[in-house]
Formats: structure tokens, sequence, C-alpha cells
């Protein structure tokens, strides 16, 4: 049987936890299959985009400007990444079909995604994730992405916190108040859960405000909202980036010894995001990415390695770290950086592989018979 799991079944079937521990089993495989040269794990993730008529619907005005963005053009953009996993014997494809509106920004021609309510006719968005049996080629489930894709951008975050920072931690800055800011926040204190107090930054007051009372009535610690970025930053053990900007969130030069700083802000290979000052990452000691395989979402380390502040040489991704292949000293003094820089196929099939067999285990899903889905070549 095929099985079809919406975003509900997924947050019934997979705790932050269980991915945190699925993606750690991913990185080992993505490491053990590199330093083979015979097989990978992974395509890079490519997006396509198309010319698209005005929308013929009675809001396609509201839909083409929103008031605020500099240019009205509206494309149509084609998602997917795809990727395997040998320990949950899946193959993995994740698919979004999305409109993006166009803006200009500092650093060049920038998009928004049209997801949250803004798409012609209210209508929702196409992202689903494709799961393929590798013992047997056959084709085993269809995933609701949005739960999955929050769920595993957090539980990276928070792995490669876990290899970066230190134990004793208490005081945590965050930049965002919306899902992707909730759910690294709850990751976040699955692996430091010695945090006690956070400060949150965004640069609209009345969510930040929402944001801090409702992640401080679910997780019980100390989280307030601040009015400035810089309090985000100083005095703080851990600063976390998990918002929508396009460009640097604070001065690169607020950051202190002993810090650790996470950004899972990331650009295309056709839009560009800064997330991180450059003065900070060249500031940093330790620097670790999530992948160098893709080099996608690397803007602020770009920036530094062509100005001299260091190489590509010191630079570490998230494998290394997992199979102890490169151990970084992140005791004292030292400011460590994590960019969550990328998604990867091998991250879908790594947890939507564990949902899949939580799944059959629990029978949970929609089933569709096999044979609606998969074909026999006669001679």
């Amino acid at each position: 049987m095929l099985l079809i799991l919406s975003n509900d079944d997924v947050n019934r079937l997979i705790t932050m936890p269980d991915a945190i521990e699925a993606l750690r089993i991913s990185n080992r495989e993505v490491a053990s299959l590199k330093r083979s040269g015979e097989y990978r794990l992974n395509r890079a993730r490519t997006n396509h985009y198309l010319p698209c008529d005005a929308p013929d619907s009675q809001n396609s005005e509201a839909v083409l400007s929103d008031g605020v963005s500099n240019d009205p053009r509206v494309l149509y953009n084609f998602k997917s990444m795809e990727g395997g996993s040998l320990y949950f014997g899946v193959w993995a494809l994740r698919s979004s079909s999305d409109l993006v509106r166009l803006s200009t920004g500092p650093y060049g021609q920038l998009h928004t995604f049209l997801r949250y309510g803004d798409l012609p006719g209210g209508q929702g968005y196409s992202d689903l994730v494709f799961l393929y049996n590798i013992h047997n080629a056959q084709f085993e489930a269809i995933i609701q992405a949005a739960a999955l894709q929050g769920i595993r951008v957090a539980a990276t975050s928070a792995l490669g916190t876990d290899y970066l920072c230190r134990t004793d931690v208490q005081r945590a800055g965050l930049f965002g108040s919306g899902w992707q800011a909730a759910a690294n926040l709850r990751a976040l204190l699955h692996v430091r859960p010695s945090i006690k107090h956070v400060k949150v930054f965004s640069p609209n007051a009345g969510h930040r405000e929402a944001f801090a009372l409702k992640m401080r009535e679910e997780l019980k610690i100390d989280i307030i909202a601040v009015g400035a970025p810089e309090d985000a930053v100083r005095g703080l053990d851990i600063v976390y980036e998990a918002s929508s900007s396009r460009t640097p969130v604070f001065d690169g030069i607020l950051l202190e010894e002993g810090q650790h700083v996470m950004s899972l802000g990331a650009g295309d290979e056709h839009f560009k995001r800064r997330l991180i000052d450059p003065v900070g990452v060249a500031r940093c000691d330790t620097i670790a990415v999530h992948s160098l395989e893709v080099k996608y979402g690397l803007e602020e380390i770009g920036d530094c390695v062509e100005a001299g502040a260091f190489g590509w040489d010191r630079v570490v991704d998230l494998p290394d770290l997992v199979t102890g292949h490169h151990k970084p000293d992140v005791a004292g003094r030292s400011i460590s950086f994590f960019k969550n820089n990328v998604g990867l196929g091998s991250q879908f099939a790594a947890v939507g592989g564990l949902v899949l067999r939580n799944a059959k285990e629990r029978r949970i899903g929609f089933e569709l018979p096999q044979d609606r889905v998969s074909q026999v070549m006669t001679r």
C-alpha cells in the first residue's frame, strides 16, 4: 500500500528528539559515502522560475503588489531536492510549487513566498515529500511537507549547536517571531535544557510580544521581547537567527567571547541572503555549515573568504562534526558559528523514513492500493 500522510499525522508520528537523532544518523551516512567517493546521498536543491500572468481572481491586485515591495512582479517557482538514507531504507524527493513576489534589497533581487493565505482565492500551495523503498523500488508514501520541513530545519540547527556550544549555557537571544523561530527554540532546548532565559527581537513589536508570551507559556522559561537588536546579543551565551530578513540582523561588532551563533537564513542559486554581518563571521574562531557539498546560503562566509579574512579550509561541515572528524574547541572564550545553509534530500529521507516507519507500526495514514501508482512492463 502507498501511504498518504498529512501534517497532522507527521506531528503525531515524530518528536523533536527523534528527529535530531535521525539526522545524526543521516549525517554519519553522508560523511561515510562522501569519503568513499563511489555514491552520493544527495542531489543539490534546484529552483526554477517562470514569468506568470496576473492571477485570474478577485484579489489579483493584492497578489501582484503588497503595497510594500518595490517590484510588482510575481514569478512561478518550482523547487526540488532529493536524497536517500540507507538506515531508513528510502529515497526521498521533496518538491514545492509556489508563487513568489520580487523585491530589491541592498544585496540585489530578493523574493517572498506567497504561501501564507496570499495565493489567489486563498488556495493552499503544494509542498510534498515522496518516499521510495530502496530495497524493492516501490513508491511508499506521499507526505505533506510543512510540518516535516519545520522539524528537519530546527533539528539540524540544534544538531549543529550540540557540537559547537558549551553545555553550561543559560541565556539565549533569538531573532525572529515566526514558525521557524518557534521550532528552532523548541529544538534548542532539547540539546541545551540548561537555558532559562531568552530575549526575542523582531522588527514588529506586536509580533515579538505575542511570540514571547506564547513561547513563555509553552516552554515554562523566562522569555521576553526586546526593543533593539543589540539587546538580543549583548551578555548572552547563544544567538539564534531564525528570521525572514534578507540582510544582517545585528552589527557583527556586538559578538562577545564565548558566544555561539546559529543562522538558518539562506538564499538559493538565484537569490542571496546575508543574515549575519560578515564582520561578525570574521571574528568567529570556529565556522561550521550544514553542507559544503551544496554551497548555497553561504553568502556571509563567502564574503569573508573573498576579503581574505580566512580560507575555505577553515570551514567544516556538519557530517565532519557528527563523525568526530573535526572536534572544535568550544570551551571558554572562543566564538563559534553554525550556518544551517541549505536543505538536503537526505534530511527528508531520514525524518520522512522515520515517520513512515512509525506510521506503519501505528497504522496511521490514508492507504492507496499500490497498483494505482506502480506498473509492470511487458515485452
